[in-house]
């Protein structure tokens, strides 16, 4: 994912109808975040590899470790399951377009 440490990636996705690459894991970069602790990460890129978007996951309060795995739901929106705080997280990424997205978290 280009951080200057650690980057695992769990979840590689093709979301060809709105023309992206969903990448998601975990990293220990600061680059993600202002800190060099275990913090989620997603980022889409356009099928000829243009960065599109990208979103870390990490609060002083409520950390989101890691994404382990993603699915698409029955609306056609991308699904993570990760952990945060130790607790299961499960992250909903409504896709609008390209470059426009809506997180919602449970």
């Amino acid at each position: 994912a280009g951080g200057s440490k650690d980057e695992k990636v769990s979840c590689t996705m093709d979301f060809g109808e709105h023309n992206l690459i969903l990448v998601a894991g975990n990293s220990t970069s600061e680059d993600f975040a202002p800190a060099a602790n275990d913090h989620a990460f997603v980022y889409a890129v356009d099928l000829e590899g243009n960065w599109q978007w990208g979103k870390f996951f990490y609060n002083v309060s409520f950390a989101i470790s890691t994404i382990s795995g993603c699915t698409v739901d029955a609306r056609g929106n991308v699904v993570f399951l990760g952990m945060g705080n130790q607790v299961p997280v499960i992250i909903v990424i409504v896709i609008i377009d390209a470059s426009n997205v809506i997180l919602i978290f449970f």
